[in-house]
Order: structure tokens, then sequence, then C-alpha cells
């Protein structure tokens, strides 16, 4: 897989993690879905700064 398909990859499991955290937002599992989604959209700059730099 290439940068643009992991990168991809990345923020759509992150949308995904979100929008079902969301639906079930009313249990603990939602709001930690939640939390995961965050985490994961937050690395998908981690990844990107890590290409950029090229370390």
């Amino acid at each position: 897989m290439n940068e643009l398909e992991v990168m991809i990859a990345l923020i759509v499991a992150g949308f995904l993690l979100l929008t079902i955290g969301f639906a079930k937002r009313d249990h603990d599992l939602g709001i930690y879905t939640m939390v995961l989604g965050i985490l994961l959209m937050f690395c998908t700059i981690g990844y990107k700064l890590y290409l950029e730099l090229g370390m």
C-alpha cells in the first residue's frame, strides 16, 4: 500500500469509529469508541508528519 491508501484507510476507519461511537454514546462502550476514533484521526497527523520529515 502506498502512503495515500494508508491515509485514506486511517481516515475512513476513524470516521467509522466516530460514527458508531456517536450512535452508541449512551453507553460506556460508545464513549470509548469515539475516543478511539479521535485518537485514530490524530494518528493520521502523526503519520503525515512521519512521512514529511522522513524518519
